[in-house]
């Protein structure tokens, strides 16, 4: 009975042993084991390096829009209260920036003189024209096209050529496309000089 007894504690001391022995890992010699939860980091970790290094991060950039209005005036957008942002995605990583834009805007000012090629039409009038046509009021009415090659600010050197006179003189920008003209002119029809005035539009 006494050896039973013995035999039975004996039983019970190997049992947990046994079953502790089935539930660890069996590693081969020189080998190192990891449980479940470390291998699954570990891979997770590997695949995460293996994404940074066959892909590239895309960015994301907030638009800078620019408007000028017609005075001249310039509005942006990417300052306050909309910063500026940038978002970046890599794998599984994402980072957003904020800031400031900075824009400087320059507008090149026109000389205030120089050479150019404006073609004008215009209406004048020749003030001395009815004396030698009988006082005949219709013959000091004149019209044509006028050349403006050379200006200086609102001042521009003008040539015209009308279905009843010849001549040049000085013109004057009232607005961008419209103005006034004084000059000399010679008529066709018997050469004779003239004053004339005139009004002005250009093409462009």
């Amino acid at each position: 009975m006494k050896f039973a007894i013995l035999g039975i504690l004996a039983a019970l001391l190997f049992i947990p042993e046994a079953a502790f022995a089935q539930d660890a890992p069996v590693c081969a010699p020189g080998s190192t084991c990891v449980s479940a939860d470390d291998l699954k980091a570990m891979v997770a970790i590997l695949k995460e390096k293996q994404c940074l290094l066959k892909t590239k991060p895309s960015f994301e950039l907030d638009p800078v829009n620019l408007v000028i209005d017609k005075e001249g005036r310039i509005f942006f957008s990417g300052a306050a209260p909309q910063p500026y942002s940038l978002r970046m995605t890599w794998c599984n990583y994402e980072a957003t920036a904020t800031g400031k834009v900075n824009v400087v805007a320059a507008v090149q000012e026109p000389p205030d003189w120089g050479f150019h090629f404006r073609p004008k039409a215009y209406m004048g009038v020749l003030p001395l024209e009815p004396f030698h046509s009988g006082n005949n009021a219709r013959s000091m009415v004149d019209a044509g096209l006028m050349l403006d090659p050379f200006y200086y600010k609102f001042v521009n050197l003008d040539m015209h050529v009308g279905f009843r006179a010849v001549g040049a003189g000085i013109g004057l920008d009232i607005f961008r496309s419209f103005g006034a003209y004084a000059g000399y002119a010679v008529t066709w029809d018997g050469f004779r000089s003239n004053p004339e005035a005139a009004l002005w539009f250009s093409f462009w």
